[in-house]
Order: C-alpha cells, then sequence, then structure tokens
C-alpha cells in the first residue's frame, strides 16, 4: 500500500541513493513479512511533507526488531538473517544522513515496525 501526499515538494537528495534507501526498506520489509505465518503480509510506504522536511515511512507487519533498543538495526554488520551483511542499514542511515536527515525504527505496535526517513526540502525548484 502507497500512501503519498498530494503537496510534497522535492527533496534535496540524489535520487539513485534515495532509490537505493527504499530498496533496502522493502527488501527488508518483505523478508520480515515472509518470516510469519500468522498474518496476510502487508507493507506500507507514506509520504508527507510537514514543516519543510519530507517524511518517509515503510510499515510492516512482519516479525518485528527484536532488539530492545531498535535503532540498533542501523550499526554496521547487525543482521538477523543467515546470509545478511548487516550493511545495508548501515548504508541506508549514511546515504540519510549524508543528504541532511534523519533515520529511525520502531516497533509501533506487536505486529507492526516502520522505519522512519526525514529529508530536507530542495530550496531549488525542479
Amino acid at each position: 500500500h502507497v500512501t503519498i501526499a498530494d503537496d510534497i515538494p522535492a527533496a534535496q537528495a540524489d535520487s539513485v541513493q534515495i532509490q537505493q534507501v527504499l530498496l533496502n526498506l522493502l527488501l527488508n520489509a518483505r523478508d520480515a513479512t515472509e518470516a510469519q505465518s500468522e498474518r496476510t503480509p502487508a507493507i506500507h510506504v507514506d509520504a508527507a511533507c510537514e514543516n519543510g522536511i519530507v517524511i518517509v515511512a515503510v510499515s510492516d507487519n512482519g516479525i518485528g526488531i527484536s532488539s530492545p533498543n531498535p535503532d540498533s538495526i542501523f550499526e554496521p554488520y547487525f543482521t538477523t538473517r543467515e546470509k545478511g551483511t548487516g550493511l545495508g542499514l548501515a548504508i541506508s542511515r549514511t546515504i540519510i544522513e549524508t543528504h541532511g536527515g534523519k533515520i529511525t525504527a520502531e516497533n509501533v505496535s506487536a505486529h507492526e515496525t516502520r522505519i522512519t526517513f526525514t529529508l530536507p526540502v530542495s530550496l531549488v525548484r525542479p
């Protein structure tokens, strides 16, 4: 499910790098939803703009983040997958922070995990 607000201005970012972040988040969400069999898999992407900041959130109803500190998933080499490198989210954090944004993780509920990143609005009109 994708929900994108109509009034989102351009973000100040390298589109290829942001595509990499989104791809990583979507693949992780897919893996998390496939790792559970109790619920129909659901992945949501929401995008909005508030106070000059573009906010993008990827949520899923998968297995959740087992760490007591959800943001620890952004540390290099942190992985829960057998064949995972533990670099995807660390690289995603570097990309977002290099663009002046922030990325966070949270267990919203027992069956919802959300990764949210922000990017500043571009001062240059496309």
